[in-house]
């Protein structure tokens, strides 16, 4: 009798299926995991809805916990939990051999360019494999990816330590917001936190010890009052009318941190660019996260902090199965256009 795979597939733009495939045998390179969670990123819903797809069919997602089902290599036992790198480096550019494998000059990603965790198992190479304590719950250990990122953002932004004079602004309470917002109150206990959003459900996830400013439409003016205010500014929206706006918001020598995927082209006017270099602003930009790398290993310090108790499953809205997921992402969609109202932070696909 021969098992199955159950997976959604993205079949074109717009065309999201539940399907069924027999599971064939296991490469002996590879190491098959039974997924029992993942992730529904913000990035997946332009793949699935706006032609971001690098090819069809694909399944989609990258945030992938699991246990081991079946493995022939030493050192790789079943039912050992596990959660997983989605990047597969070429491993032989100039950046992967400095160890900089988010920096890979020819990668490919699980979920994205290769078939990614919305199903039952998936086979991986044993180096993007992360083993992970007994204690560890699923519903939190599917997060490594987006908490690493998360922990790249903040180790890139606060190279030297916070003064307590110093101010921060977050724009976006989204998922990975709050994973930022957590992580700096972690870090920095005394830091002073602003967290700005247009979305009062997902702001009042925000900690307690930060100010929230939430943003009515059409209210854009009250942000006046933070003029030249900051001498941090980390933007997670990637939004097109945003970006721009920040540098407004920046002090003299402030860093601005840009991490967000941004969701269209950006245009800067001549006083915005000159703001740029009146104020002497540094740009930062994050890609991803580091993994393997002696000089920051953030998945490492994730593992870190899970023992001390952090818990991205706090931020949950929604917990569904494989079979609710095309409806789901759909809901999401609608709610960006703007055509239906869906109240939700997080959603999590789990197999059992």
């Amino acid at each position: 009798m021969f098992m199955e795979n159950h997976l959604v597939k993205l079949i074109k733009n717009k065309n999201l299926v539940f399907a069924k495939k027999k599971l064939e045998k296991l490469d002996k390179k590879k190491i098959r995991i039974k997924i029992k969670s993942t992730g529904v990123c913000a990035s997946d819903i332009p793949r699935a809805y706006n032609n971001g797809a690098y090819h069809y069919p694909l399944v989609m997602g990258h945030e992938i916990t699991g246990v081991i089902y079946e493995s022939r290599i030493k050192n790789f036992k079943k039912k050992e939990k596990v959660s997983i790198f989605p990047l597969l480096p070429c491993k032989k550019c100039i950046n992967c051999k400095l160890k900089k494998y988010n920096h890979c000059n020819s990668y490919s990603y699980y979920g994205s360019r290769q078939d990614g965790g919305f199903a039952k198992y998936i086979d991986v190479d044993p180096w993007n494999i992360v083993k992970l304590q007994k204690n560890i719950n699923f519903l939190d250990s599917f997060a490594m990816e987006p908490s690493a990122v998360a922990l790249n953002t903040i180790n890139k932004t606060f190279k030297k330590k916070i003064k307590k004079n110093e101010k921060i602004l977050l724009t976006g309470s989204g998922f990975i917001g709050l994973l930022i917002a957590k992580l700096i109150k972690t870090k920095f206990k005394f830091s002073n936190l602003t967290i700005i959003d247009r979305n009062k459900h997902k702001l009042n996830f925000a900690p307690k010890n930060c100010r929230k400013v939430f943003l009515k439409k059409g209210q854009s003016k009250i942000l006046k009052k933070f003029k030249d205010s900051f001498d941090y500014v980390i933007d997670t929206t990637g939004s097109a009318k945003i970006i721009p706006t920040l540098l407004n918001y920046a002090k003299n020598h402030a860093s601005i941190t840009l991490m967000g995927n941004i969701n269209n082209d950006i245009y800067f006017k001549k006083k915005e660019i000159n703001l740029i270099l009146r104020k002497e602003l540094k740009i930062i930009g994050i890609w991803n996260s580091n993994y393997k790398n002696s000089s920051q290993s953030d998945w490492s310090e994730v593992l870190k902090l899970f023992k001390k108790g952090f818990k991205p499953s706090k931020y949950i809205s929604h917990k569904i199965n494989l079979k609710e997921l095309p409806k789901y992402i759909n809901k999401i969609y609608m709610s960006r256009k703007e055509k239906r109202k869906f109240k939700f932070l997080k959603l999590v696909v789990c197999n059992d």
